[in-house]
């Protein structure tokens, strides 16, 4: 097999980078995203034990849970696209798609630039991987958690997302993602399919996935062991209820 680990990337300006998180980086001090999960990372991954494991982060972006795994003593392999990669996007025959891919790989540029500043201001020594989450690559080798954060409702295919980390994943499976409706009902509620194309609206969001139909994804790939937590995380200031699934293999 061959080696998958990207080589580092010396980045040292904040300007040529994108964060997705919040996050309190060593020399920068605090460099404010979309989400900030500080007060909240360990309710974010439903309170999972990562010391000792081998993690896998699905989808790091910014690199927050990758960091903050290892910070709690988890030796972690980041997965994220690169510029080189396609975005799993909604392709709208109206929509200018030539521009909104030169958008998007600009903006991979980006946000993995930030993930490399984080990575060495923190002195981390976690590994990335870029590639498709559909095909994430066996030379990776065994993990004990696969951690989704959040990333399951911007992908087309969920299931084969989960599927492509279960081949990997000896022990565990931790999935958070967002709860777009309001009260807990959300438990109980249907998949619903987000895109529009009237407005040519959610590009990059497709699914509002309840938990009890990622439960049963999860079961289905041997994972049925499973709890649900809840948690508020705050998005551009204001609150969001998110889903965490824990789940183990039998």
């Amino acid at each position: 097999m061959s080696y998958p680990y990207a080589e580092p990337r010396i980045v040292d300006r904040l300007d040529d980078c994108h964060f997705y998180h919040t996050i309190d980086i060593p020399g920068f001090g605090a460099v404010e995203g979309e989400w900030d999960l500080r007060k909240g990372l360990d309710a974010y991954l439903g309170g999972c034990d990562l010391r000792g494991k081998r993690v896998l982060d699905v989808g790091a972006a910014s690199g927050i849970l990758s960091f903050h795994a290892e910070s709690k003593g988890a030796e972690v392999v980041s997965f994220d696209l690169s510029e080189d990669y396609d975005w799993d996007l909604v392709p709208f025959a109206a929509a200018d798609a030539a521009m909104l891919d030169a958008l998007r790989r600009a903006h991979l540029r980006k946000l993995n630039n930030g993930y490399w500043l984080c990575h060495r201001a923190f002195g981390s020594q976690a590994r990335m991987v870029h590639g498709v989450v559909y095909d994430i690559p066996q030379a990776i080798g065994p993990v004990d958690v696969a951690i989704y954060g959040s990333i399951l409702l911007h992908l087309r295919d969920p299931f084969r997302a989960l599927q492509s980390g279960a081949r990997l994943a000896r022990e565990a499976i931790v999935v958070t993602d967002l709860v777009p409706w309001k009260g807990f009902g959300a438990l109980l509620r249907a998949p619903r399919f987000l895109p529009d194309h009237r407005r040519l609206a959610n590009a990059d969001t497709w699914w509002a996935l309840p938990p009890r139909l990622v439960r049963e994804w999860l079961a289905i790939l041997g994972f049925p062991n499973a709890t649900v937590t809840w948690s508020r995380q705050s998005y551009r200031g204001r609150g969001k209820w998110l889903y965490t699934i824990a789940a183990r293999r039998a």
